[in-house]
Order: C-alpha cells, then structure tokens, then sequence
C-alpha cells in the first residue's frame, strides 16, 4: 500500500486557521443580530405569561364569587359586606397571592386562600422584570381589576409582548396603552355599573 508523504498533514494547518477564523465570524455575527432575536423572545415570553395568568386570576376570583351563588349566603364581612368577590384594601388594593375567599369555606368559617382553599391551584410567579398582580374591589361602582407593570424602564421587548397580550382581550377586558412610560396593564374581573366611574387603580395610564 502506498504511504502518504510526510508532508501531506501540512495541509490540515491552513483550513484548521480558515474554520477558526469562520467562526468567530459568525460569533460576531451572532452577537449582532442577537439584539432582536432577544427582543423577539422577551415578547413572546410576556404575551404568553401575562395572558395565561391574568386568565388564571380571572377565573380564580370569579371562582370565589360562584360559591356564594352555589351556597346562597354571603359571609362576606366589611369593609366588603355583602361582597361575595374577594375583599381588598380600597386605597391600595392587595396583592393577588394573598387574596381570600369569603365563601370559602361554605359554613362562614375562617377563609381561605383563593390559592389554597377547595380547589387548590398555583399561582405562577410574575413574568420576568414585572411586578406581582395587585387586585382592587372598588365595589359595583368602581369596578374590580388585577394589573402589573415593569418594574424597569420599558423596551422594545415589553410593549411588542404586551402589545400582543392585549390582541387577547376585548377592551372591556383589559386596559393598556403602548406609550405609556409606565406600561401598566389592567385586565377586569368586573366593570362599573352604568352610572360608576372606574376606580383609578383599574385604569391604564
């Protein structure tokens, strides 16, 4: 069999320093292009975390206000007497995560987490870079919402992912304008009634 000559592996220094070079080309390439591949993930991430949370809180509360309909006696205590959604703090609102139930249990006794009670369900930590949901019960007048907002300055990324959350809800469902510098976004639980005026909390800026 014939041997190749010593100087045939010669040849395997050039195009090992050609792929070496092709990719830190394409490092750089990466690097620059990175920048709205980025973007495109954290918009897709929003949507998807805002949508199916804010859904899940949606359905968590109104959950609470079907037991009393299923029960037919509200234990509901003030400052949300007769109130069969959950209560909150009418100057701040509360936070989502620490919400309870006054019909449940059904028998008036202490009330549970809306998170933890008869039907248990997990409560997804914010999206990345927001804040925890907050809730407000401003009665049949002022109406009931959850909202978040960054906690940083807004980007791209934020108003494309929140842009496209919206597209998801009708605008009696959710409250949001992309050029707010705030970039809060409320979604219902219930409006006003004919004659109320929105409570602050439950309005986009």
């Amino acid at each position: 069999m014939k041997r190749l000559h010593f100087s045939a592996g010669i040849a395997i220094g050039p195009i090992l320093f050609i792929l070496a070079i092709l990719g830190i080309l394409a490092t750089v390439f990466a690097a620059g292009t990175g920048g709205s591949l980025g973007t495109a993930g954290i918009a897709d991430r929003i949507t998807n975390d805002i949508v199916g949370q804010a859904n899940l809180i949606r359905s968590k509360i109104s959950e609470c206000q079907m037991q009393y309909l299923i029960n037919g006696t509200n234990y509901a205590s003030a400052p949300c007497l007769n109130d069969a959604y959950p209560c909150s703090d009418k100057t701040n609102g509360d936070l989502v995560s620490a919400l309870t139930c006054p019909n449940d249990p059904l028998d008036g006794s202490d009330q549970r987490s809306i998170w933890t009670g008869l039907r248990v369900a997990s409560l997804p930590p914010p999206t990345q870079g927001f804040a925890e949901w907050m809730y407000i019960n401003a009665g049949e007048d002022g109406g009931r919402c959850i909202w978040t907002a960054p906690t940083g300055t807004k980007s791209t990324g934020i108003v494309d992912g929140l842009t496209r959350a919206a597209t998801k809800f009708s605008t009696k469902e959710m409250d949001y304008d992309p050029t707010s510098n705030s970039q809060k976004v409320v979604v219902f639980i219930t409006r006003p009634n004919g004659s109320g005026t929105i409570d602050s909390h439950c309005v986009a800026p």
